[in-house]
């Protein structure tokens, strides 16, 4: 995390205007704490329509104190709008119990994060030092330009039903910027790692620098519906199976793919190059397992698609070289001395604070 690291929720914020209806919050206490950690200033996408807010169960207040940190509450609010994008993907993944206690666990983690970032802001505001207003600004309007926002008047506009006014935005940014500060002042200097720590950590997880096995394939993808083969896909699944036995070669294979196949690759023969082999999906995993370039199996089921795949080559797993892998490796290991510098860092500044959580 750096100081040019920056502002993921607002877009999750911008989205909860079309699908939160806020409980009567007190005046006093308005939502806070919308601004989360991405890459900004590398220009990274943020779609809006990817980070919507998830809608609490019914009967669940939205401006419910969940934590009170020396006496400023922390929302559900607060905690939703910087996990939503994340629960919207859990959802994708889970289902039932196991989605609820996952979900659980990402907001009770995302409370602690809230909570360490308002004690170090208070160290701030105890000792503050100058962050220039242009920064602030500079931060703003590279956030409009990557949450497809049209403008920063109308960023700010779909902000206010929540509470957040634009003088409390710039606050956040400039909450943002003063934390990161002095997380790298107090936790990333002073960080040395030596030459020797490297090479030992190499040799003792080579694990860690080795390329993992590649394949390079052509699939040709018949659709169970909506595809070219209309509305008897295992006819054509079965007309492919049988000209392939006759021949296999690659000029066949693709002759079919280009004709036959509803695939994304299709006009290019249906190639996907360099693949990693234990990330391709299992049913394609257990098809390819023992067998070898210019083979092809099929038809491999799948909920949407049968799908037959030559193998074109593969490429074996290998040792990255220390040579090539020294910068990683210090990399790897200053980040985890930093983490642990930072562990440090919230347990002391934790010990006077009066820390109050209102859930179980």
């Amino acid at each position: 995390m750096t100081i040019r690291i920056f502002l993921s929720a607002l877009a999750c914020a911008v989205c909860a205007v079309a699908v939160l209806t806020l409980s009567a919050a007190d005046p006093e206490t308005p939502a806070r704490d919308v601004l989360s950690v991405v890459q900004s200033r590398e220009k990274m996408s943020i779609r809006s329509d990817a980070a919507s807010v998830p809608i609490p169960l019914p009967g669940t207040r939205i401006d419910s104190v969940l934590v009170s940190v020396n006496g400023e509450p922390v929302t559900l609010l607060d905690v939703i709008l910087e996990t939503g994008a994340r629960e919207r993907e859990l959802a994708g993944i889970y289902s039932g119990e196991r989605l609820l206690s996952e979900t659980r666990k990402l907001r009770e983690e995302t409370v602690e994060e809230i909570v360490t970032r308002k004690l170090i802001y208070e160290k701030y505001k105890a000792e503050p030092f100058d962050i220039p207003r242009q920064e602030i600004e500079n931060l703003l309007d590279e956030f409009v330009r990557t949450s497809g926002a049209e403008s920063r008047a109308a960023l700010e506009k779909g902000l206010l039903p929540l509470g957040i006014t634009p003088e409390r935005l710039r606050e956040q940014a400039k909450e943002r910027i003063a934390v990161e500060v002095l997380l790298m002042r107090d936790c990333g200097h002073h960080v040395d790692v030596t030459p020797k720590e490297v090479y030992e950590e190499y040799k003792a997880h080579p694990e860690k620098w080795t390329v993992p096995e590649k394949i390079s394939l052509q699939l040709l993808q018949i659709n169970v519906t909506a595809g070219s083969a209309g509305g008897d896909p295992k006819a054509a699944v079965e007309a492919v199976r049988k000209e392939l036995d006759k021949d296999s070669s690659q000029r066949n294979f693709t002759r079919l793919v280009l004709e036959r196949s509803d695939g994304a690759t299709a006009s290019n023969g249906g190639i996907t190059e360099g693949a990693e082999l234990d990330k391709l999906r299992p049913e394609f995993i257990a098809a390819l397992k023992g067998k070898k370039a210019g083979d092809v199996v099929g038809p491999v089921e799948a909920p949407e698609a049968y799908f037959f795949l030559r193998i074109v080559g593969t490429e074996p797993s290998k040792l990255i070289p220390f040579s090539q892998a020294n910068r990683e490796v210090r990399e790897a290991l200053f980040k985890e001395k930093v983490a642990e510098k930072r562990k440090e860092y919230e347990a002391q500044i934790r010990r006077d604070a009066v820390i109050r959580r209102y859930f179980d």
